[in-house]
């Protein structure tokens, strides 16, 4: 039964729009570049302090060039299309410029270079990634580029969730909503329902990377609801972050069951190495899900 529904959403085209671009290789390709690795792939990290570890103490050895950038985005896009993604949104994170002699726009001209090389597998819509650690200016600076080039479809600002101040942002979002681009922020992993409302109330996103934290409060469910964001969320890298317990214990079915639209993603494949497939089959196996809801659940991430 568990190879049939994996087989079953194996065939079927899915979206993945939670991804970082380039985290989003799988460990297979990552080892058919780089092997072998002076590292072994954790089975769990230590909550996000433990993951940051792990990207700069031994994932961070194979990132050192330009080159090294590209391979790592075009393992991502490949591993993308393993799976039978055929609609991509990856961010792609503005501070790689500092791999490409601090320019943006030569990390522009290769994202370009990968949607133009695979537009005919993959449905490729490169994605602004913001962390909030980086310095403001350059930070506005790098996005109006972004904006100015017409090659990317949305934008998302990450790092630490909790007691963060996202004032300086509205401006960057409002500019991004000017432009056409879709709004997402991460929110609500590690954070509190209170901290979503925030986030909303502030930046006013079309979507919510994670936001799983919403359950613990009705009043945030309603504003989800009354706003129409969809949640992206990603079962395993909650689990392999020590946020959830196990796929029983997440408040996917939940969310589902108030009326939230959600979609299931990989967050950083190479990090966490569970599929789209592959969580999907999960949530059907444990009985959490039927095959008719999963697959409406697999339509959602197609909703632009």
């Amino acid at each position: 039964m568990a190879q049939d529904a994996l087989n079953i959403f194996l065939n079927k085209p899915k979206a993945d729009v939670h991804n970082h671009f380039h985290l989003g290789g799988s460990k297979q390709r990552f080892l058919a570049l780089y092997n072998p690795p002076n590292f072994v792939f954790p089975s769990k990290y230590e909550g996000l302090p433990g993951m940051i570890d792990f990207i700069y103490q031994d994932l961070n050895r194979y990132l050192r060039t330009e080159q090294d950038v590209i391979n790592f985005m075009r393992i991502s896009i490949e591993s993308s299309i393993d799976d039978n993604i055929t609609y991509l949104e990856a961010s792609v994170d503005i501070n790689l410029a500092r791999f490409f002699g601090g320019s943006i726009q030569r990390v522009i001209e290769e994202t370009k270079n990968l949607v133009e090389e695979f537009k005919d597998r993959i449905d490729f819509r490169p994605e602004i990634g913001v962390n909030k650690d980086l310095d403001l200016d350059t930070a506005y600076n790098h996005t109006q580029a972004c904006f100015d080039s017409g090659v990317f479809h949305s934008i998302d600002l990450y790092g630490a969730e909790a007691n963060q101040d996202l004032y300086p942002f509205v401006n960057l979002y409002k500019e991004a909503a000017r432009n056409g681009l879709k709004t997402k922020v991460h929110i609500g992993e590690f954070s509190d329902a209170q901290s979503i409302s925030e986030a909303i109330e502030i930046l006013n996103p079309d979507e919510i990377q994670h936001g799983i934290s919403a359950i613990d409060d009705n009043d945030v469910i309603d504003m989800i609801l009354e706003r129409d964001i969809r949640l992206n969320i990603c079962p395993e890298s909650n689990i392999m972050l020590g946020r959830i317990q196990n796929l029983k214990a997440h408040p996917v079915r939940a969310l589902f069951d108030k009326g939230v639209n959600i979609t299931i993603n990989t967050d950083d494949l190479i990090l966490f190495h569970k599929t789209n497939s592959q969580q999907l089959q999960e949530l059907h196996d444990l009985g959490i899900f039927s095959l008719e809801e999963l697959d409406s659940i697999r339509s959602n991430g197609f909703n632009q």
